[in-house]
């Protein structure tokens, strides 16, 4: 998928994204772009089994992406490389394709050329929120 399409349809207009690696703490780089997509009308679904049963910003967190009960557009991945390697099994487990989008600090090339192999559209090395900053014109925060 070309860049300019991901940022029209699913960066500049409010998506469904699935945050891998959510937290509780509130001053962790994720928490901070949650609270920032929240405010933008994005659909959020928490992803961490550590918090399975609490919530984030009114959110309930998901042990998987696959007890997600819809489909995500994207895959926000918060999580470094070292715990990663569970990703790529549970991804081929989910009957759709969401975009990966591996935030600073989860960038993966092994992953990343995999995931591409299997027809994933994978963004690495760029921060979601910035890029909404940067790029989409309907900004209030």
């Amino acid at each position: 998928m070309v860049w300019e399409r991901i940022v029209k349809e699913y960066v500049c207009s409010p998506s469904k994204v699935a945050v891998l690696g959510a937290t509780i703490e509130r001053g962790r780089p994720v928490s901070m772009v949650m609270r920032y997509l929240k405010s933008q009308g994005f659909s959020l679904y928490p992803v961490n089994p550590k918090y399975r049963g609490l919530k984030i910003l009114g959110l309930s967190f998901y042990a998987s992406v696959r007890d997600i009960p819809e489909n995500v557009d994207i895959l926000s991945l918060f999580i470094g490389p070292k715990n990663q390697a569970f990703l790529l099994d549970e991804l081929k487990s989910l009957s759709y394709k969401p975009i990966v989008w591996m935030q600073p600090g989860a960038e993966n090339q092994e992953l990343e050329e995999e995931l591409k192999n299997l027809d994933y559209t994978v963004v690495s090395g760029q921060c979601i929120m910035a890029v909404h900053k940067a790029r989409c014109s309907r900004l209030d925060t």
